[in-house]
């Protein structure tokens, strides 16, 4: 499990960098509440599912070998893709509110 946590790290970490990275100096306040809340929910999601689904399959015994470690942190570097894009879809339909130009 603690394998799967540091080979997720430095992904998660870049992830995060770029979606604070790439905020618009002009959000609203209510953008910057989902990005605070994104960036809180996003690694949480991925430690979670690596943590819950070790414990939860490790006992089962189905999965041996890597295929268990692959499985999570794919699952988990998903769940992260997901989590971010939707802020930036937010943020991209925010930005092209009903008074937009384009």
């Amino acid at each position: 499990m603690w394998i799967d946590l540091l080979i997720s790290a430095p992904v998660t970490l870049f992830l995060l960098w770029l979606y604070w990275y790439s905020a618009p100096p002009g959000r609203t306040s209510g953008v910057r509440i989902v990005d605070s809340c994104l960036l809180a929910l996003a690694p949480a999601a991925v430690v979670a599912i690596i943590v819950i689904g070790h414990a939860r399959i490790d006992d089962a015994g189905e999965w041996t070998g890597m295929g268990l470690n692959v499985m999570l942190v794919a699952a988990a570097y998903l769940a992260l893709i997901a989590l971010l894009g939707l802020g930036w879809l937010q943020r991209m339909c925010v930005g092209r509110g009903p008074d937009s130009e384009d």
